[in-house]
């Protein structure tokens, strides 16, 4: 892998990146520094792509839903959509990658949409929600997935998002545990899904995956 095609990748987009050219960051990044350097390592063949998270989540869906003839929103997707390309590319399906800024868009012919989905979402079009570590719009995600009655499928991230229930952020510190404890009670107390809390740990992070499906 060639460390030189990341770096000039991200100088090439400095103004989407600028968290990397502090504190001498660029001389750190290699595959599993961040969600943003293992979309670029991808983007740019410089590693095996059934080797990483992207395809590791994708086979990991494929065992819960029958992709094909879906019409699918993967939220979150960041700015280059890696997993939308694997899932499009391995099933017969209509995806959309819906982030607030993507920098490739229509990647390998995907559909993109440039929203910022922390304010809502109507998803009545779509048939399942996919969320690859979607951080902060998570909560929100969840909440408009129920309003349209939608399958939903998310790898939490290990962040410590304070609820938009800001009542029930009442503890002296609030850990990335305790936000995922949250986001599974919210999921579990509804009664019109059926619902699988798993660890995968091949995956980075060894983070939760909630599984709901709308009965």
């Amino acid at each position: 892998m060639s460390k030189n095609n990341i770096i000039n990748f991200l100088k090439q987009h400095k103004d989407i990146y600028p968290e990397y050219f502090e504190k001498n960051r660029l001389q750190k990044i290699k595959y599993g520094y961040t969600c943003d350097i293992n979309q670029i390592y991808c983007y740019l063949n410089e590693i095996d792509i059934t080797k990483t998270d992207y395809f590791r989540f994708f086979k990991l869906i494929e065992t819960y839903f029958d992709l094909n003839n879906l019409n699918i929103a993967e939220v979150g997707c960041g700015y280059i959509p890696i997993l939308s390309s694997i899932i499009k590319q391995n099933s017969n399906c209509e995806i959309t990658a819906i982030n607030n800024k993507i920098i490739i868009n229509n990647y390998n012919n995907i559909k993109t949409l440039e929203t910022d989905l922390s304010y809502g979402f109507h998803f009545n079009n779509y048939d399942l929600i996919i969320g690859f570590r979607p951080c902060n719009i998570t909560e929100q995600v969840i909440i408009d997935c129920f309003t349209s009655n939608k399958d939903f499928i998310i790898y939490l991230c290990p962040c410590a998002i304070e609820p938009l229930n800001i009542n029930y952020f009442n503890k002296e510190k609030w850990t990335y545990k305790d936000w995922h404890k949250y986001l599974i009670n919210i999921v579990k107390k509804n009664k019109n899904y059926d619902v699988n809390i798993l660890y995968n740990h091949s995956l980075d992070d060894d983070c939760p995956i909630i599984i709901a499906k709308a009965k």
